[in-house]
């Protein structure tokens, strides 16, 4: 059939390569599938890691262990990394190794530093690991005081 514009493109090649072949079978998962769900797969980076990785590379700057130019370039490469294996590399020779995921401590931390403030405002400073201790003990304080409650509540209501 042909057009105005000229005759009419022949979609015959697109179609059979479209078409599976009698070699693969149709219910067959493809090899990305199979690549991705069998382990020691590598672990994609987050936007998070990479800030970590920059910061203590600007640390690391401000200590004299880096200069300028070789702090550039593993920064650029911190965040064009990929995977987290592609991130120890870069503080692999600065004390304190590789970031990898923040310990519990740290986090803690964070969270009683947040009930500071919640608490006291914006003026409450970094808590001490006395407050960390202190806010350990409210919390397990706290989760008796509820075990307790359901105890006797289930008591009352049994009787």
């Amino acid at each position: 059939m042909t057009s105005p514009a000229g005759p009419a493109p022949d979609h015959s090649e697109a179609t059979t390569a479209a078409t599976p072949t009698s070699a693969t079978p149709p219910d067959a998962t493809p090899p990305d599938a199979v690549t991705a769900a069998t382990p020691g797969t590598r672990v994609r980076a987050s936007d998070a890691e990479r800030e970590r990785v920059v910061v203590r590379l600007h640390q690391a700057v401000g200590e004299g262990r880096l200069d300028l130019a070789e702090a550039e370039e593993r920064t650029a490469a911190a965040y064009a990394a990929r995977f987290r294996d592609e991130l120890d590399p870069l503080l692999v020779d600065l004390p304190g190794g590789a970031v990898g995921v923040e310990p519990w401590s740290a986090i803690w931390e964070s969270v009683v530093w947040r009930g500071r403030r919640v608490v006291w405002g914006p003026e409450a400073g970094r808590p001490t690991a006395r407050h960390c201790r202190a806010a350990v003990a409210l919390l397990a304080g706290a989760v008796a005081w509820v075990l307790l409650c359901m105890v006797v509540g289930a008591a009352v209501v049994a009787a």
